[in-house]
C-alpha cells in the first residue's frame, strides 16, 4: 500500500506535469503512447507472471517452482518480443501513436521487450510474498520513469521521443531491481515446466488481458477510429485528463486484491475465501466511493485543481468514466479471487464477454458521439465484467450482505460529504479545496461514529497517531 501511495503520487504528478508542459495535441499523442505501453505491460502481466504467482503461492516447497520460474521467464520474453513486433507493424501500417518518428517507435518496442522480464519478476516477488522487494522494484521503476521523462521532455525538441525514452529507462530500472530482489530465488539452468505453466498462463492470460483491454481500449479506439470521425489529438488529451483522475481508484483496488491473493490461494473453505475477498473489497465503499463522489458531484473542480483550463470541458466525461471505474475495479478484484481458486477455465470463457461488449459499443458509439461514446462504452464493458464475474463468485462462494444497521448508516455518513461537494463545485478553486477537505474529514468522523470501521482498525490508527506525538515533540525540541 505504501508502494501504491508513492507510485500514485509520482504517476499522477507526471500526468499533470505533462499536461502543463505539452500542447493539447502533444499531450494527446503522449496519452496514446502511455496507453499502448500500459496495455502491453498489462498483457505481459496477465499470463505467465500470474501463473508463476499461483504456483509459488500454492507450493509447499521448491519442488516444481524452479521449473515454473524458467517457463515463465522464457515464455514471457517470447511473448514480449511478439508484442513488440506487432506494435511496430501496427505503427507502420495504421499509425497507432500519432506524430512519432521511427526511432521513437523503436524505443517503444524496446520498452515492451524489457517489460516482459520485469513483469515476470513482479509475479515471482508477489508469489514469494516479498512485498518489500516488490514495492521497491515498482517504486524505483516509476521514479526513474518520472525523473527521466520530465527531464527529457523539457530539454529535447522532440518531446514525444523524450517521453518514450523516459518510459524505457523506468522499465530497465524496474527489471534490474527485480532481479536483485530475487537473486537468491532465480533458478539455474534446468528443466522447464512448459505444459503446466503455459496451460495456466493461457487461461489466466485470456481473462486478465480482457480486463486490461477494457481499461485501455477506449483511448486507443479514439486514436484509431475517432480520428476518421472528427476526434482530434486535443480531444483525446481532454479524454485522457479525465481518465487519469477517474481511474485512480482502480489501481488502489488492484493493490488490495493483489495483497490478499496469496492468502485466498491458501484458504481451505468457501467461507475463508469469501472472508478474505471481503477483507479487501470492504474498503471500496469505505474509502474509494467517497473519493469517487468528488469526481461525480464536483468534476469541474477536480479537473481545475490538476489540469489547465482547456481540460475542464472533460467534466461530463469524468462523471461517466468514474462510474465505469467502479465496475472495472469490482471485476478485477473478483477476477483475482476466482483465479486464486483455480477457476481459470470459467474466467477465460466469461471475461471476454465484457471486452466484446465494450468493443461493439466503441465501434457504434465513437463514430457518432466521439469521446462521450468512448466513455459510455468503457462503462458498459466494465459493468458487464462485474456482473458476469459476480455471478460466478456467488455460485461458488455465496453472498454475505451487510447488516441492516450498516445498510442504513452508510448513506447517512455520506450525506454531509455530498452536500459539501455540491457547494465546492460552485465556489473558486482554493475555497473549493478546503470545502472538499472538510467534507472528507466529516465523513471519516461519521464513519467512526457509525461504527462502519472495526474497533481494532480504529485502535491501530490511534496507536499510530500516539507514536507520532513523541517524534513531533522531539523534532520541535
Amino acid at each position: 500500500m505504501l508502494r501504491f501511495g508513492v507510485g500514485a503520487v509520482l504517476n499522477y504528478s507526471l500526468g499533470v506535469a505533462l499536461a502543463w508542459m505539452l500542447t493539447p495535441s502533444q499531450f494527446g499523442s503522449v496519452s496514446v503512447l502511455q496507453n499502448v505501453q500500459f496495455l502491453c505491460s498489462a498483457l505481459l502481466s496477465a499470463g505467465f507472471p500470474w501463473a508463476l504467482t499461483g504456483v509459488i503461492a500454492q507450493a509447499d516447497g521448491r519442488l516444481g517452482v524452479d521449473a515454473a520460474y524458467r517457463a515463465a521467464l522464457v515464455g514471457n520474453l517470447g511473448f514480449g518480443a511478439l508484442l513488440a513486433l506487432v506494435f511496430v507493424g501496427a505503427q507502420i501500417t495504421r499509425g497507432v501513436v500519432p506524430g512519432i518518428s521511427v526511432a521513437t517507435a523503436a524505443v517503444i518496442a524496446a520498452t515492451i521487450a524489457i517489460a516482459s522480464v520485469s513483469t515476470t519478476l513482479q509475479g515471482a516477488l508477489h508469489g514469494e510474498r516479498r512485498f518489500d522487494g516488490l514495492g521497491f522494484m515498482q517504486t524505483t521503476g516509476i521514479g526513474m520513469k518520472v525523473a527521466l521523462t520530465l527531464m527529457l521532455v523539457s530539454l529535447m525538441p522532440l518531446r514525444i521521443g523524450g517521453a518514450a525514452v523516459g518510459f524505457l529507462g523506468g522499465a530497465i530500472a524496474a527489471a534490474v531491481v527485480g532481479a536483485w530482489a530475487l537473486r537468491d530465488r532465480l533458478p539455474r539452468p534446468g528443466p522447464i515446466a512448459w505444459r503446466a505453466t503455459t496451460s495456466r498462463a493461457v487461461s489466466m492470460g485470456i481473462a486478465t488481458s480482457a480486463v486490461s483491454l477494457i481499461l485501455t481500449t477506449d483511448v486507443v479506439a479514439l486514436s484509431l477510429i475517432g480520428q476518421r470521425h472528427g476526434v482530434s489529438a486535443g480531444d483525446i488529451a481532454v479524454y485522457q485528463a479525465a481518465a487519469v483522475l477517474a481511474r485512480a481508484p482502480y489501481f488502489v483496488a488492484e493493490t488490495l486484491s493483489s495483497a490478499v491473493f496469496p492468502f485466498i490461494a491458501k484458504a481451505e473453505t468457501a467461507a475463508a475465501v469469501r472472508s478474505w475477498f471481503l477483507a479487501a473489497y470492504r474498503w471500496v465503499p469505505l474509502a474509494l466511493v467517497p473519493l469517487q463522489l468528488i469526481l461525480l458531484v464536483a468534476p469541474e473542480t477536480a479537473l481545475a485543481l490538476f489540469f489547465p483550463a482547456p481540460y475542464e470541458r472533460g467534466a461530463d466525461l469524468l462523471r461517466i468514466l468514474a462510474v465505469g471505474t467502479l465496475g472495472l475495479l469490482t471485476a478485477d478484484m473478483l477476477l483475482k479471487t476466482l483465479y486464486a481458486r483455480g477457476l481459470t477455465a470459467s474466467l477465460a470463457r466469461r471475461v471476454p464477454i465484457a471486452l466484446m461488449v465494450e468493443a461493439v459499443a466503441l465501434a457504434v458509439a465513437v463514430p457518432r458521439w466521439g469521446t462521450t461514446g468512448a466513455a459510455v462504452a468503457f462503462a458498459v464493458g466494465s459493468w458487464t465484467g462485474a456482473i458476469v464475474l459476480g455471478q460466478l463468485f456467488v455460485s461458488h462462494y455465496g453472498t454475505s450482505w451487510p447488516s441492516r444497521r450498516v445498510a442504513l448508516r452508510y448513506p447517512l455518513t455520506l450525506a454531509p460529504l455530498v452536500v459539501l461537494l455540491a457547494a465546492a463545485d460552485v465556489v473558486p478553486e482554493l475555497p473549493a479545496l478546503a470545502v472538499i477537505a472538510v467534507g472528507l474529514a466529516l465523513y471519516a468522523v461519521a464513519a467512526v461514529q457509525a461504527r462502519l470501521l472495526r474497533d481494532d482498525e480504529v485502535a491501530r490508527v490511534r496507536t499510530f497517531l500516539r507514536r507520532l506525538r513523541p517524534k513531533r515533540r522531539a523534532a520541535q525540541a
